[in-house]
Order: C-alpha cells, then sequence, then structure tokens
C-alpha cells in the first residue's frame, strides 16, 4: 500500500516536455512509481482528473533567512501557498553563518532587528544542524554570504582585506563548502561589499568553482552602470569557470531602460561561449529596498554609526542634499513599507512625510534614515513592465521571489506583494502573452532552478526522488496580493506536498512543517 496515490493528472514533470496523463505513487517522502493505472491501493488517493500535477516550485532567490521568519514563521504560508516547495537563502551576501564574530550577522540588520534573537550556532556546520533540528514547511537550502564573512573579519570598517584576512575568509568558505553551503552570495550595491576588488572577488569565486557551488551575484549597479557591473560578474565567471546567477536582474531609472537590450546581448553571448550564467526575475515593476541605498557611496561606507555622523556635520549633510536632488530618482513618490521604530510613517508616501515635516523629500530621507531604525524599507516603481516581461520569457532566466514567506495576519509593516504573488503572478502574464507554455513556464520554475544550484533529487517528477508535488489548474490561479494589502494568499494550489506531506490542502495551509535542511554534495 502505497502512502500517498494521484490518479489521472496531466503529469507536467518539470523538464520542459509535454505533460501526460498519469498516475504518481508516493511512499513516505519519495515517488515510487509513474505510471498509466496504477491499481495498488494507497493510504490517501486523490483524483487529479483535468489537473496539473507539477514539481514543487524551487524558490531560488529567497529571504526568509534575512527576515528572521524561518524562526518566527517556520509555516513560510505565503511561499507554499504559491507551490513553493524547497527555497534558497543566504543570497545577496547575507547569510545566518558562518559568524566568525558578533559584526557577521549586522548583514542582515537592512531587513530585520537582532534584538531577541537566539543564535547558538558559529560555523556554516552548526548552522545547519539547527535549522535540521528545526520543524519547516519548505526544504531549505542556504548560500554563504560575502558580507557575512568579511564582516566576521573586519566589522565596519570598509578597506581591502590583508593578505592574512583574505586567507581566513578563504579558508572558512571553503569550510563551509564543504558542511553544505551550495554556494557564494555577494550584495555588491550594499555597504560593505562596495569597495570589493575584482580581485579578491575571483580568489573566492576559484573556491566556489572548485566545489562545484553556485555564485549568486547581486549586481553593483542595476542603474547606470548596470552594463559594465554585469561585464564584471561575465569576467569573473569567464576566468574561474563559475556557474553564476544574476540575483533580481532588472533595469532601474526610465533613462537607463534602453541599455536592456545590450544586456540580453551580453547574457546571450556569454553562455552561447561556455559561460554558465543564468538569472533571476520577479514579474513586478517595482522594487523593494533599503532606504539609505539611495545614498552617495561615500556616505554609506562604515556602517549605520558613520552614516549618521555624516547627517549630523552640516557639510556632509549637504553634501549628500545634494547628492540626493541631483538624482534621477522621484523621491517624493517612494512609500514607505516599514520602519524599525514605531514611526507613524508605513504605508505613506516621501512626499506626505516631507510635507509633514514641512521639509523636503530630500531632508525627510536624512529624518526616515535617522529616526526609523537599520530597518527602513521603501517601495519604489521604476521599471519597465514589458522589460520585466522580456526577461521572465528569456530562455535564461528562472522566476524567484526575492522575497520570504510571511503569515497573511501581519499588520504592522508592508511587505511586497512578490512575497505573496510571484508564481500566481508569472502564470497570469505567461498565459495572457502566450510567450510560453505550461510546461516552459513550470520548468522555469522547478527543473531549471533545481539544476542550477544542484538540488539532488528535486525539481522533477520521476521515480526516485522526493515527493515535492503540486496539485493545480492553471485556469483558477490568480494573484491578490498589492502593495497596499500584500497580505493576501494567491489562489488556485489545491494541494502541495513537500517530501510527500500535504502543506496546504484544498488551498489552504494545513500547519505541517516536513521540510528538510538540504546540504549540498
Amino acid at each position: 500500500m502505497y502512502s500517498l496515490l494521484i490518479k489521472n493528472a496531466t503529469v507536467i514533470d518539470g523538464t520542459g516536455k509535454p505533460g501526460e496523463v498519469l498516475d504518481v505513487a508516493v511512499q513516505g517522502d519519495q515517488i515510487v512509481n509513474v505510471d498509466r493505472g496504477i491499481k495498488t491501493s494507497a493510504q490517501t488517493i486523490i483524483d487529479a482528473n483535468g489537473k496539473v500535477l507539477a514539481p514543487g516550485f524551487v524558490d531560488i532567490q529567497n529571504h526568509s533567512d534575512s527576515y528572521w521568519q524561518l524562526f518566527d514563521n517556520p509555516q513560510l504560508d505565503s511561499l507554499t501557498t504559491q507551490g513553493f516547495t524547497s527555497i534558497v537563502i543566504g543570497n545577496c551576501g547575507a547569510s545566518l553563518a558562518p559568524l566568525l564574530s558578533h559584526d557577521a550577522l549586522l548583514s542582515i540588520r537592512k531587513w530585520h532587528s537582532l534584538e531577541g534573537a537566539n543564535i547558538n550556532w558559529q560555523s556554516f556546520s552548526e548552522y545547519i544542524e539547527e535549522l535540521s533540528r528545526k520543524k519547516l514547511a519548505c526544504n531549505v537550502a542556504s548560500l554563504v554570504g560575502y558580507s557575512t564573512l568579511r564582516r566576521g573579519i573586519v566589522g565596519d570598517q570598509i578597506r581591502p582585506l590583508e593578505k592574512g584576512e583574505l586567507a581566513s575568509l578563504k579558508k572558512v568558505l571553503e569550510q563551509s563548502l564543504e558542511a553544505g553551503a551550495f554556494g557564494l552570495s555577494s550584495g555588491l550595491s550594499y555597504a560593505h561589499e562596495i569597495i570589493i576588488s575584482e580581485l579578491e572577488l575571483f580568489e573566492l569565486a576559484k573556491i566556489v568553482a572548485k566545489k562545484n557551488g553556485l555564485f549568486s551575484v547581486h549586481l553593483r549597479s542595476e542603474g547606470g552602470e548596470v552594463v559594465e557591473a554585469l561585464e564584471e560578474a561575465l569576467d569573473i565567471a569567464r576566468s574561474s569557470d563559475l556557474n553564476i546567477k544574476i540575483s533580481h536582474l532588472k533595469i532601474r531609472n526610465d533613462r537607463n531602460w534602453p541599455k536592456q537590450e545590450q544586456i540580453l546581448q551580453m547574457l546571450d553571448s556569454a553562455y552561447h561561449k561556455g559561460t554558465n550564467v543564468h538569472f533571476d526575475v520577479y514579474p513586478y515593476d517595482t522594487i523593494w529596498q533599503p532606504l539609505y541605498a539611495y545614498l552617495p557611496k561615500w556616505a554609506i561606507e562604515g556602517g549605520r554609526n558613520s552614516m549618521i555622523k555624516h547627517f549630523s556635520d552640516p557639510t556632509q549633510k549637504n553634501k549628500i542634499l545634494s547628492f540626493l536632488n541631483s538624482s534621477e530618482v522621484k523621491f517624493p513618490s517612494l512609500m514607505v513599507a516599514s520602519t524599525a521604530n514605531s514611526l507613524n510613517f508605513v504605508g505613506k508616501t516621501i512626499s506626505q512625510i516631507a510635507k509633514n515635516l514641512e521639509d523636503s523629500s530630500e531632508a525627510a530621507i536624512l529624518h526616515l534614515i535617522s529616526n526609523g531604525g537599520s530597518e527602513v524599507l521603501v517601495f519604489e516603481k521604476n521599471l519597465d513592465e514589458n522589460q520585466v516581461q522580456e526577461f521572465l520569457f528569456h530562455p535564461l532566466s528562472f522566476v524567484a521571489t526575492d522575497g520570504s514567506g510571511f503569515k497573511n495576519t501581519m499588520k504592522d509593516r508592508l511587505v511586497h506583494p512578490r512575497c505573496f504573488g510571484t508564481a500566481a503572478k508569472f502564470f497570469k502574464l505567461s498565459q495572457e502573452s502566450k510567450k510560453l507554455n505550461l510546461e516552459q513556464a513550470i520548468h522555469k520554475l522547478c527543473g531549471g532552478p533545481a539544476k542550477k544550484i544542484g538540488l539532488q533529487k528535486r525539481g522533477e517528477i520521476k521515480i526516485g526522488n522526493f515527493a515535492d508535488l503540486v496539485i493545480f489548474e492553471p485556469g483558477k490561479i490568480k494573484d491578490l496580493a498589492t502593495y497596499e494589502n500584500p497580505y493576501q494568499f494567491s489562489q488556485g494550489m489545491e494541494y502541495v506536498f513537500v517530501n510527500g506531506k500535504a502543506v496546504v490542502k484544498d488551498g489552504s495551509p494545513t500547519g505541517q512543517l516536513p521540510g528538510y535542511a538540504l546540504r549540498k554534495k
């Protein structure tokens, strides 16, 4: 007797090949039979006639660690209700291990306050052991954050590494990869990675390539210097024979949108010349980022304490205000998503806040950064919707949330609707545009990213693989989350199974936590 038998489903196996009406049998956490007309009985039988059965989706760009939701909300509801069964964390240079000093964790402070955090690990090995003991709804794979490594050695100092420090960093990275980390991530536009040289990046990239890991790169620029930033990443990949992924690829601000054709030509050319390069995209035209990221680079070097000192110096403050005033960003329209302190500004635009303060939008930004604590996040609508879709449908792209798993009951802050609606919105865009068939769309959500990160026995429906599965009717998939009201689960995912257990049944979370902490092998 099987533990689960799904009958008469249109099985789209995640490879991109056409769907086929089949039965799929599960025993424990594994798929044990895929065939027509399976007769053996099962503890649970689901008739999926007229519905699609696909592999569980893999979110290759996730921040459930940075937002601390692995610990505050291990059900990760907003992700499972979309169909995500595995997530890759430790992105954009910030991971929760290894912790070479107390300063190492400061890399996540821009996303979540560390006040009251209970941390009982230091090495990456200890971290994975802790996650293995914890019950989670999704499978979790982690990268090592470059900023986490670096800040563990130099703290808030912004400077090149000394020879001995670089040797220590390389050694700890290698130990982390041996302990099961899936690769390295960088956040090259953030304060503590801005000055990292291409040579330093290359030194670590060689280690990642040697261990067959992934290098996930948040580019130094997604605006005026995006071409140069992409060329830097591709140079490193070419010179080290590296498996590289560009995180949340986008082109910000309308004056830079004409660069898309060149960007895609660079990616296509690199790929066809043998570089193992892909990129991930979320299907929205609005970004979600720390407010301090709009400041000039020199003002954020040295971390928050140094930045606040600049605000107190009239000369430095005026230089910052002048920089903001000449920026291409439309600051009055930015919407505040969250602050670390209890300011009554969530949901308000910078224009509204400036009016209340009887000051300029630029001055209001400095006021918010100073008084809102380390975590001040904003929404900015600055992407071209047509370009977003062109990135989504490109053969080298994967679809990812660049978000986190949240409950639908949180009310103290706004989160990006991509945390709740990415997969559903992508399916809708695919169907409307007719640029991708369903098999291709599903491949971008499971088989493609699973192979890229190196997840074994996941991302495809076949005998011997883990039973991460979703059942849905494509015509009923719908995203509901908005910027004003993001806490709305997507509709249409009838069942979501993680390791053979239902985490979503009849469209609602079940509360089961069958996820595994995954190790690279």
